[in-house]
């Protein structure tokens, strides 16, 4: 049985980093996505054979700047540096990259489909006009000042994603406004996941997780015929 649950176990950190591959590969296009990085270490079995087994694999996200690609879109802002644009949600603030700036019917400074957070911790209105966006992130319509968008540094932090391009800390911690970064107009920041990578990845863990169900495979077999031995002479 050893064997059998040395087997199994692998196969399963597998198709659990397959899942973090398959989600990095799927958000390539999504502005300011941090890739999924997967780790996987042998269970501690203190002398007995499971201590080669794999246990779950753990997720991290990769924290590395991802490359500027200009849009010239005046509503785009990429940020180079550590912080987070800080969007205001049902469930409190979260935090995102992604720099592809709408603006709501109501006139809301909107992010990844949830109200930007301005540097007083309130929401940002801009009335119809030009609207431009400082290295500091201070937005303005037609030369006027309408607010300054706010940034939250999570270096350090284990974040969660929870879908959209947001992410949380880990315990649901809330950030303090002021992060540093430098935005850039018409610029948004890419994902941080390279598709020849990913599919490269992908290949190997599939052909990794193949191996070991052919060998969940044969040892279920091994069991099934000495059984079966063990039947007819009994």
């Amino acid at each position: 049985m050893d064997g059998l649950y040395l087997a199994a176990s692998g196969a399963a950190a597998g198709l659990q980093t397959l899942d973090f591959v398959t989600s990095n590969l799927a958000n390539l296009s999504t502005p300011g996505f941090r890739r999924v990085m997967a780790t996987t270490q042998a269970v501690n079995g203190n002398g007995s054979p499971y201590e080669y087994a794999e246990a779950p694999a753990s997720a991290s996200i990769d924290m590395h700047q991802g490359p500027l690609q200009s849009t010239g879109n005046p509503l785009d802002v990429a940020i180079t540096g550590s912080g987070f644009l800080v969007v205001q949600t049902p469930d409190g603030y979260a935090y995102t990259r992604n720099g592809e700036l709408q603006i709501s019917e109501s006139g809301e400074l909107m992010a990844a489909g949830a109200p930007v957070v301005g540097e007083g911790g309130g929401t940002i209105t801009l009335t119809p006009g030009t609207v431009s966006v400082g290295g500091d992130g201070t937005i303005s319509v037609n030369g006027q000042p309408r607010g300054r968008i706010a940034l939250a540094d999570p270096s350090g932090l284990t974040l969660t994603p929870i879908g959209q391009g947001l992410y949380r800390p880990a315990g649901g911690a809330t950030l303090p406004l002021g992060g540093e970064g430098q935005f850039h107009q018409g610029f948004i920041e890419t994902s941080t996941g390279s598709d020849v990578a990913q599919m490269v990845s992908m290949m190997s863990i599939s052909r990794n997780y193949e191996s070991s169900m052919k060998a969940v495979q044969a040892i279920d077999e091994n069991h099934s015929r000495t059984i079966d031995a063990f039947t007819l002479n009994a």
